[in-house]
């Protein structure tokens, strides 16, 4: 029984660490103004779903994939 939670618990490790390598170096702060905390919450969940699924179909970095959809939102890098 142990061995099978084992191989479980393993079988995620490897995409945890791409998801943890596709987000570094991805810090980037967006401003639109007028907007609330909560439609940046809800656009981020938003982009954040788009990105996984995109990254994995274009070959692209996840975060390259949020910063495009964010942008297609209207939201803007800060500077």
């Amino acid at each position: 029984m142990m061995s099978c939670l084992r191989r479980a618990k393993g079988k995620w490790v490897v995409p945890a660490v791409l998801l943890v390598a596709g987000l570094s170096g991805c810090v980037v702060a967006y401003e639109k103004p007028g907007m609330t905390q909560a439609q940046w919450n809800s656009d981020k969940a938003y982009c954040d779903q788009v990105a996984e699924k995109e990254y994995v179909r274009k070959g692209t970095r996840i975060c390259d994939e949020v910063d495009a959809c964010l942008i297609a939102k209207g939201w803007k890098r800060s500077r």
